[in-house]
């Protein structure tokens, strides 16, 4: 009996022990919790599911980092939503705003993979520097202002992702600015005008191919990308082209000592071209004419034979493919050179058949008008008449261009307003809300019933009542060596 109500002592005391143990863990744990508290901070993950994402490739086809989330102005934006612009500044926040990106669980074993020189095997793993996550954790700590609540910090949390969603949508998804042309071109001369509406036109077809060979089957109103390119080329190859022969013919101008100039500057600049291209194609040609391709080698070993190809071949081909470029850029500049020789002919012809009288006005620029046999014998009266009509058909010539063009840039214009409506629909289907998703809003305080003073708790408690068992522990020992010691 008396051994019964010993057990029972010991028992109770190592529950006593154990419990004072805990009750001192516990009021440490509360003193040190909330002496230096965890920050308050709100979560959120954010997921791209868009082609190209797991390629860090948005839908316009550049790289995206989502970093960007820190720049000013998104963090601008998420303030200003959240109605607190002047009360915090993006450096404020910048610091406190965590991304982080969730990775695979055998992310460890990828990075300590390597592979093997004389793995020949056709199909290779991913390597880790080829990983681009798609899900993201993204934290904001209240350290810039620790009497925010957790509710405060959800609420711009929230504003600064719907901020950058905003930002996302409008710097990655496919754009055309249609609001005006790049020049102005009533500052140019008519055939200045005309290459820079080509030029222009040319880039928006190529660009509406792009995006018919990325989604060949999108249809907006049963159009597709290629119409829109078929339209513009159809202005490009018909209304341009015979603008461009109506001013060649007629000689049209607004200045002709300038585009005398141009065209002088632009067949010097050709020419100096031409000698250098000229000059490589003799050099390639004596290069080539020297050059020897190696044989194979074959090394024998006491096991096989091996064939080593050497890499002449190749740089052969490589000589012959320059060889072409170049045969084909003298090609491209001759055919350049001729061009504006004729255009200068013509406005040289132009200039020497049109009569002069001091009546005439200083823009007259005009087409062909009476033969030289024919002006030496006019009166000066017929020469002011003649130099009058002449200015009155050159004045109505370019009055009708003028027209032209200004008809051609509304034709443009209009397919262009197309085009744009057709890629904002075509944006809008690749980022949405569905590809580009914000969920799991969560946020976490300090508090007694919080998982993080459970985990303090834990980490403090438990080592003081390890310490308070081990210690009832070694009294029970104590205690029984004891009363064996008095039995013996």
């Amino acid at each position: 009996m008396m051994k019964q109500a010993k057990k029972t002592n010991w028992l109770k005391t190592t529950i006593l022990v154990i419990l004072a143990c805990g009750i001192v863990g516990l009021a440490l744990t509360a003193i040190l919790f909330f002496t230096k508290p965890s920050p308050t901070y709100a979560t959120a993950t954010l997921v791209f599911t868009f082609d190209g994402a797991a390629t860090g490739t948005a839908p316009n086809g550049t790289a995206f980092d989502v970093q960007d989330m820190t720049l000013d102005e998104v963090l601008s934006k998420g303030l200003q939503s959240a109605s607190l612009e002047g009360t915090y500044t993006p450096e404020q926040i910048r610091p406190d705003l965590v991304i982080s990106g969730v990775y695979p669980d055998d992310m460890a074993e990828q990075v300590m993979h390597y592979e093997s020189l004389l793995n020949f095997t056709a199909s290779r793993e991913l390597t880790i520097g080829a990983y681009h996550p798609t899900t993201f954790n993204v934290a904001l700590y209240n350290n810039f202002d620790k009497s925010l609540t957790k509710t405060q910090l959800s609420s711009l949390l929230k504003s600064i992702l719907d901020a950058y969603r905003a930002y996302f949508s409008q710097v990655y998804a496919f754009g055309l600015d249609t609001s005006a042309t790049l020049f102005t071109l009533e500052d140019y001369d008519y055939p200045q005008q005309l290459q820079i509406l080509e030029k222009r036109l040319t880039a928006m077809s190529d660009y509406a191919l792009e995006l018919y060979d990325l989604d060949p089957t999108f249809r907006l109103n049963g159009i597709g990308f290629n119409d829109i390119s078929v339209r513009l080329n159809t202005l490009i190859d018909s209304n341009i082209s015979r603008l461009n022969a109506e001013l060649t013919i007629n000689a049209l101008t607004k200045d002709p000592a300038r585009l005398l100039t141009q065209y002088q500057y632009e067949i010097r600049s050709l020419n100096n071209q031409l000698d250098k291209q000229t000059l490589e194609l003799v050099k390639l040609d004596k290069l080539i004419a020297s050059y020897e391709k190696n044989e194979i080698i074959y090394l024998r070993t006491t096991d096989a034979l091996t064939k080593i190809d050497g890499n002449s071949s190749e740089t052969y081909d490589r000589l012959m493919g320059r060889r072409k470029d170049v045969a084909d850029g003298i090609t491209d500049i001759n055919y350049q050179i001729a061009t504006y020789e004729l255009l200068l002919s013509d406005l040289l012809s132009e200039d020497a058949a049109q009569p002069q009288p001091a009546a005439a006005s200083d823009d007259s620029e005009t087409t062909a008008e009476p033969s030289t046999e024919t002006v030496a014998v006019m009166s000066e009266a017929e020469l002011a008449a003649a130099a009058a009509e002449a200015e009155r058909v050159t004045t109505l010539r370019r009055e009708q261009l003028e027209k032209s063009i200004s008809a051609l840039v509304a034709d443009s214009d209009a397919i262009l307003a197309d085009f744009k409506a057709m890629m904002q629909t075509f944006s809008s289907e690749k980022i949405n809300d569905l590809t580009v998703t914000v969920t799991e809003y969560r946020a976490f305080a300090p508090s007694l019933l919080s998982g993080a003073f459970i985990k303090k708790a834990i980490k403090t408690c438990g080592p003081i009542v390890a310490v308070g068992f081990m210690v009832c522990v070694a009294a029970i020992i104590v205690s029984r060596k004891k009363e064996e010691a008095q039995v013996a």
